[in-house]
């Protein structure tokens, strides 16, 4: 995606940073919205934060091929918001999701060689739930993932994020000819693979999150203050610059006081 990349030290002081800012995203969702489609975007941030600090901590020990593999479920999760956005389909994927999950975990009850294994109280259904279930596919509720290509292509109006991120990042997922070499060097003939070799992983993933979180904001029934929206474009700029002005804006927010709402409710 991108030719200059920073040191890891700057990498982990955004990401520091970011997690803080996302923390606040986070809590002002929860102080102003229960809605089921900010409760679902907030997830995906939520998720998406957890897997960016994941990737550096995993880069820092040199797992690199598990990096990638996380930068591929980062953009999966920015795909997805972006699809249920654009089709306003947050109910039926919430649906589907809850079915999804009633089936796995109702195949786990019937097949007697596990039932027995597994304490019954985790694989227990309540009566709201069974009536939940029969209630949503009697509505015969149709919902299916789109394709990462197609997102990525016409409603993100950002095809490399599929080409150089997502399609690549799919080469770490599934096996390949030469899988795991890099990891036999480092296991048995003690040599790493050299880190400038998969520093785009990092600095990559933080222009992920970043556009996770944006298009979380963007896609909210909440209403946010621009300074909340400079903050996401000063630490994309200073992935690209070098320059740390989205910390004189951190600084701003934190000093604003537990007062200052980020966010309003929509009228």
């Amino acid at each position: 995606m991108v030719m200059q990349y920073r040191t890891i030290q700057e990498y982990s002081e955004t990401i520091d940073v970011l997690g803080q800012y996302t923390t606040q995203i986070l809590v002002s969702f929860s102080n102003h919205s229960e809605s089921l489609r900010d409760v679902i975007i907030r997830n995906l941030i939520a998720r998406g934060i957890t897997s960016l600090t994941s990737i550096l901590s995993l880069w820092k020990v040199g797992h690199f091929q598990d990096c990638w593999i996380l930068h591929r479920a980062l953009l999966d999760r920015l795909f997805h918001l972006a699809a249920l956005n654009e089709d306003n389909s947050f109910e039926a994927f919430n649906n589907w999701s809850f079915v999804q999950n009633y089936d796995i975990k109702n195949k786990v009850l019937s097949d007697k060689k596990i039932r027995n294994k597994v304490p019954k109280e985790t694989l227990s259904f309540t009566k709201s739930e069974k009536k939940r279930y029969a209630e949503i596919k009697q509505e015969n509720i149709v919902w299916a993932r789109r394709k990462p290509e197609e997102i990525a292509k016409n409603i993100l109006n950002l095809p490399f994020l599929y080409n150089y991120g997502y399609d690549y990042a799919s080469t770490q997922v599934h096996p390949m000819a030469d899988d795991g070499e890099g990891d036999y060097s480092r296991l048995i003939e003690n040599k790493p693979w050299p880190t400038g070799d998969h520093i785009a992983v990092i600095h990559n993933s933080i222009l992920i999150q970043s556009l996770l979180t944006q298009n979380g904001l963007n896609a909210s029934t909440l209403h946010w203050r621009r300074i909340v929206y400079d903050f996401l474009s000063q630490c994309n700029h200073s992935l690209e610059l070098g320059n740390n002005v989205y910390l004189e804006t951190w600084n701003k927010l934190q000093n604003a006081g537990s007062e200052f709402n980020w966010c309003r409710p929509s009228r």
